[in-house]
């Protein structure tokens, strides 16, 4: 391991991580002409355990002129209940494009180096030490000084731990399968993003079609589930896949709420996973990571690298932008998945209407907020349906 000499290169920011939040970042600092350092642990391209699906929502927050290494693009989506109530959404455009991490963040890597960030990878960040006008960092392959960091080594970071936060991200595990098949047995799942909630309970399963392989996994929502392994092979048993060349699994965790201390701490913005912001109604966490990566590297910059004003506009743009919705969505995901009785019940009086609206939100179309308050809601028409019933 080299740690470098005694002179530390100088930069306006550092960004560790170089998953959708940190290669966004970067590649927006870089293009407005900030001089970046991303750091990456392990060599790209590497394999990042994820479903891969990257919602449309998330889509505006892509570099200009981004070309995505899609798989497979899917306009049809399909919710299953174990009940056997079922509900199929078609749009014309692209609902979730379906990719492989390690290609979806080696690309938006390459292009935060077109723009002009430095990439350093293998490079892992060994120490954290802030004054008052930097951050000095220590890493496997030497030293370095940062006006700030921006923080998106996902929910384990040890950036956040360096920098401070004492608490750790409230997570609920996953694991997927990625199976290889034939080119004619992945034929029949092209094009569908499929679903299937409750399997486990208090969570779904998922099955996401790619070039020459599925994506199926199942997570729970509750921080302690045991048996996810045994539940995934249940799962599978159920979609019956033929023509199976090969199988590999990988476990995960998701982060489900927000860090509670806040999100800045010195010179240091946490974004993405680091931060907790996954949606917790889908568990998606890409268009949340980008966004957030996105808003740091603009208050940073609007900013012009004041730390004071660059933090305290990150924290109110993750207020606005983010977290108001995200609390609508934590209690919607409440009731989806602790209050199964509930949920089946609205979906078997209008799920098809409902799953249109969730569409929407995906899609960014529409907000979680607007889907619960808007005088267009559909959980509002059901509230008067259920009124002049009574």
């Amino acid at each position: 391991m080299n740690l470098g000499g005694s002179r530390a290169r100088t930069v306006d920011v550092a960004v560790i991580g170089a998953g959708p939040a940190g290669a966004v970042a970067a590649e927006h600092l870089a293009r407005g002409g900030a001089s970046v350092v991303l750091i990456e642990k392990e060599s790209l391209p590497r394999y990042k355990t994820c479903g891969g699906g990257l919602v449309r929502r998330a889509l505006r927050f892509l570099p200009q002129g981004f070309e995505l290494p899609a798989q497979d693009e899917c306009r049809t989506v399909e919710l299953r209940f174990a009940s056997g109530l079922s509900f199929r959404v078609e749009r014309a455009e692209p609902i979730v494009a379906m990719t492989m991490r390690s290609e979806l963040d080696h690309a938006l890597t390459q292009a935060a180096v077109r723009a002009g960030a430095e990439l350093r990878s293998p490079c892992e960040l060994v120490g954290l030490a802030q004054d008052a006008v930097g951050v000095d960092l220590t890493t496997s392959t030497g030293r370095l000084r940062a006006q700030i960091v921006i923080a998106a080594d996902g929910a384990l970071s040890r950036t956040a731990r360096l920098a401070g936060w004492s608490e750790s991200v409230d997570t609920v595990a996953a694991i997927e399968a990625e199976i290889a098949l034939t080119v004619d047995a992945i034929a029949p799942f092209r094009g569908i993003a499929r679903f299937d909630l409750g399997t486990p309970q208090a969570g779904y399963g998922w099955m996401f079609p790619k070039r020459g392989q599925l994506s199926a996994g199942v997570l729970s929502m509750r921080r302690k589930s045991g048996g996810l392994r045994d539940a995934l092979q249940s799962y599978l048993g159920t979609i019956g896949p033929r023509g199976v060349v090969s199988s590999e699994e990988h476990g995960f965790v998701i982060p489900i709420a927000p860090r509670r201390t806040g999100f800045t701490r010195g010179r240091v913005l946490l974004a993405g996973d680091a931060a907790g912001l996954a949606d917790p109604v889908t568990g998606e966490g890409i268009s949340l990571a980008m966004h957030s990566g996105r808003l740091a590297a603009e208050s940073v910059q609007c900013a012009h690298f004041d730390v004071r004003r660059s933090c305290a506009a990150y924290e109110a743009g993750l207020k606005r932008e983010i977290l108001a919705d995200r609390r609508i969505a934590r209690a919607l995901a409440s009731l989806l998945y602790h209050r199964p009785k509930i949920a089946q019940s609205l979906f078997e009086r209008g799920g098809r209407a409902l799953c249109d609206a969730m569409t929407d939100v995906i899609c960014g179309e529409r907000t979680y907020r607007e889907l619960v308050f808007s005088p267009r809601s559909y959980l509002k028409l059901l509230h008067a349906h259920a009124g002049a019933r009574a």
